[in-house]
């Protein structure tokens, strides 16, 4: 909300500094997030009478002007098409700064010269409006500098509204605010109307057909109107405040809404069939073009004011194309009325329209105001654009709005607020703010606010006036007890924070992405119907169709979060995130919830260096990194297995995680079916997916001390050919259980394919750690026990030793 201090002024005396004024309301909740100078830079701009005009004999478009400085005559060329001789206008002489950056000079244009610069509106900032040379009132006196002919320079407060505080989207509910905060008397505008013998019932009829969408709606008519551009003071503080000047009949309705924040409209009179209004809802499939020219198909949930035949506006929205004000409009029906919140909102958001009425409306405004406003409005149009203004209103208020009382308790109120206020301080508060305070008890009052504060419904409501009047400041600072917490952290929240700084430790960057996804995702993931992942949790009312579902999977956070980095250029990726899934149960209410662990690699994992040549990821660095988080866990029977992948993982460079024999998870490549879903054709992304339940159940309870062996190892090299679709951990498993409690480490370090291996083959090189805790071990007893290996695997596996 912009705020012109000038006009703000008008309704409550400021004896402060704009500064001083902006910290008062900030820290009584209503912040000012910045503070605007404007008109000024004007003080060498002065006024200047036209003495005579002429045409350029060299130039079509040009005009000679002499004019009146109120020191000396002077030429100036210009090429506006309103200039006209005993005008009054701003003239900047040679070496004028304009506000815009640029410099007056004295030029010459085909052989006449001009010694300054008739100027627009536009030209000084003051408006946008540049369809001539602005014309000033002609009791101002030549040579008068116009920061002084006209009251424009100004202060803009920018406020930013929470919104539950619609009552300050005005001027007067600001003034309102000053007014409760500095003890100072708030003034509100008079309202004079001078009508015709004409009554409005005899010319118009409203019906509210939709009571609960429209509670009130008040009609009033002016007739024989003069429609034109808007005097200067009302667009210039339109213009201040964000708004453009239409004319002169639009902008009062704009105007009042700034004013008192009451939105209205004014329909051609003329152009509404059989001179009546109907208030109803849409009907499904309903078409209605609105003033912007736009064609919307409407809905069950959207309210409509119609004339006697059709639409004619979209409630408390926008106005219709056949019935706007236009340059032939004569006679005009001002509408001023009160639409239910909730209508608004749900016909605002289903038709994607945001105005500056639908958001007080949405918010809610002062349903009592809703005359007063209409009254105040026709008492401006009649000033501005002339015309007969049509005896009484027509206000049709079907639902009557009952004030609500709420009971305060003194105690509980500075029990909140930590504070010891005596009741008389509370209650005069409450009362600068327009409450009704009544007694009940010693330690109960009963608080009726205002209308316009729709915000107050409950007694924590009347609290939060109470510490805002007070001063946030003014409020003791109390700290909380601290009670020793007996019981630990929750084993989650201990997991969590052991796997976090285990990821971090292998240089992964933690994410978080949004609990809901868009279905299609799992779709591109290749999920059937049958599968868990389209078990989805419906969100009743999603903000796009992107985050329709709670997601059943971490996978399209992880991609949608890679695609974008990629997109801004950052290419080499390690991430991960800790998160809930969520899975939908015909058993319950509630959704299924499971704790997920998902990390994925992209791009290049080894940068070029004088020492080193660049590497891409592949499906060992993921999977690397996967085995040292489970083994600094403590985890250990860990085995993958290439059966039952899942579509959205690559076969050939994937694996299913076992612990012991219960599914943990998945590692790999995802599927380049994915990833083009995700117009990531070009990259190569690999992931590991953990359930986090099933690794809770494999956490040791205690950690075992081993002491260091006294007794030396025995290594032995062992090349195995075998079957190449059988995975090398069934042999390294197999050498495990074979040797028993002397074989203390497996580990693979070479693998060959290809040569003279057989195509249907590979060479797997183990090197086999051999270990007695008790006793030194003897070659001979060693080189049995490496027989027995290579027996029991040529048995079990079919495989045999490489020779050579």
């Amino acid at each position: 909300m912009r705020a012109s201090l000038n006009w703000l002024r008008e309704f409550v005396n400021i004896d402060m500094e704009v500064s001083r004024l902006a910290d008062l309301l900030t820290v009584s909740g209503l912040e000012v997030e910045d503070i605007e100078e404007v008109g000024r830079g004007l003080s060498h701009v002065i006024s200047a009478r036209v003495i005579s005009v002429k045409k350029h004999p060299e130039a079509d478009r040009l005009f000679i002007c002499n004019v009146d400085t109120g020191k000396n005559r002077i030429q100036v060329l210009s090429s506006a098409p309103n200039l006209k001789e005993d005008m009054i206008v701003p003239l900047a002489l040679p070496g004028t700064k304009l506000p815009g950056g640029g410099r007056v000079s004295s030029v010459e244009i085909r052989g006449y010269k001009s010694d300054g610069v008739l100027l627009a509106e536009d030209e000084m900032g003051l408006t946008d409006d540049h369809s001539g040379i602005m014309e000033l009132p002609q009791e101002i006196e030549p040579g008068t500098p116009i920061n002084e002919a006209l009251p424009v320079e100004d202060h803009v407060l920018d406020i930013g509204l929470t919104p539950n505080r619609a009552d300050c989207a005005s001027i007067i509910g600001i003034a309102r605010e000053i007014s409760a905060l500095t003890g100072e008397n708030l003034k509100f505008p008079e309202i004079t109307i001078i009508a015709s013998d004409t009554e409005i019932e005899e010319l118009a009829d409203v019906e509210i057909i939709d009571t609960q969408g429209c509670p009130r709606y008040a009609a009033g008519m002016i007739q024989d109107i003069k429609l034109g551009p808007s005097p200067f003071w009302l667009r210039y503080r339109l213009h201040v405040s964000g708004i453009r000047g239409i004319n002169n009949i639009v902008d009062i309705t704009n105007y009042v809404m700034l004013e008192m924040g009451q939105p209205l409209h004014a329909f051609d009179y003329d152009r509404l069939m059989e001179h009546r209004i109907v208030v109803r809802k849409a009907t499904d499939g309903e078409k209605f073009t609105t003033l912007d020219g736009k064609t919307h198909n409407l809905n069950k949930d959207v309210l409509l004011i119609c004339d006697g035949k059709r639409p004619v506006a979209l409630a408390g929205i926008m106005g219709g194309l056949n019935s706007e004000i236009f340059a032939g409009s004569k006679n005009v029906l001002i509408e001023s009325a009160f639409f239910d919140p909730l209508t608004i909102r749900r016909g605002a958001k289903s038709l994607g329209i945001s105005t500056e009425a639908s958001y007080r409306f949405e918010r809610g405004i002062d349903i009592l105001s809703v005359p007063v406003a209409l009254k105040r409005a026709m008492m401006l149009m009649n000033r501005t654009a002339g015309g007969k203004v049509v005896n009484g209103i027509i206000d049709r208020y079907p639902v009557k709005y009952r004030e609500p009382e709420i009971e305060v308790r003194i105690s509980r109120t500075n029990s909140v607020l930590g504070s010891s206020m005596p009741r008389d301080r509370i209650c005069t508060h409450l009362r600068a703010l327009n409450m009704r305070v009544d007694d009940i008890n010693n330690d109960m009052i009963r608080v009726i606010p205002p209308s316009y504060r729709v915000d107050i419904k409950r007694e924590i409501d009347v609290i939060e006036e109470v510490a805002r009047l007070e001063g946030y400041d003014r409020i003791p600072v109390t700290y909380p007890p601290l009670k020793y917490r007996e019981s630990s952290d929750p084993p989650d929240h201990i997991l969590s924070m052991k796997i976090k700084d285990i990821m971090a430790g292998m240089g992964f960057s933690e994410i978080i992405t949004y609990s809901f996804i868009n279905p299609e995702h799992i779709h591109w993931m290749g999920a059937d119907d049958r599968s868990q992942l389209r078990r989805f949790v419906h969100i009743m009312n999603p903000l796009t169709t992107d985050h329709s579902v709670m997601r059943t999977s971490l996978v399209p956070g992880m991609v949608s979060t890679i695609r974008t980095n990629i997109n801004h250029g950052i290419e080499d990726l390690k991430l991960f995130e800790w998160g809930r899934v969520f899975f939908s149960t015909q058993e319950e209410k509630l959704p299924q919830e499971k704790l997920s662990l998902i990390a994925g690699i992209c791009g290049e994992v080894q940068k070029r260096r004088w020492y080193s040549r660049e590497r891409n990821a592949d499906f060992y660095d993921i999977k690397g990194a996967l085995e040292t988080l489970l083994n600094t866990l403590n985890i250990s029977d860990i085995s993958f297995t290439k059966a039952n992948i899942p579509p959205w993982y690559e076969k050939g460079q994937s694996a299913v995680v076992y612990l012991n024999e219960t599914l943990a998870g998945y590692v790999g490549r995802l599927s380049q079916n994915l990833v083009q879903r995700f117009d990531l054709e070009d990259n190569d992304i690999y992931v590991f997916e953990l359930d986090i339940e099933k690794i809770q159940s494999f956490l040791p309870d205690k950690i075992k001390y081993r002491e260091m062996p006294k007794f030396p190892a025995v290594f032995r090299d062992l090349s195995i050919l075998i079957n190449k679709g059988i995975e090398s951990s069934k042999v390294k498993t197999l050498i495990e259980n074979t040797g028993g409690n002397l074989v203390e480490s497996v580990e693979i370090y070479d693998l060959f394919e290809g040569g003279k291996i057989p195509p249907n083959e590979k060479a797997i090189t183990f090197r086999i750690t051999f270990r007695s805790m008790e006793r030194t071990l003897d070659g001979k007893e060693v080189n049995e026990l490496t027989e027995e290996i290579i027996s029991v695997i040529n048995k079990e596996l079919g495989g045999r030793l490489r020779e050579g």
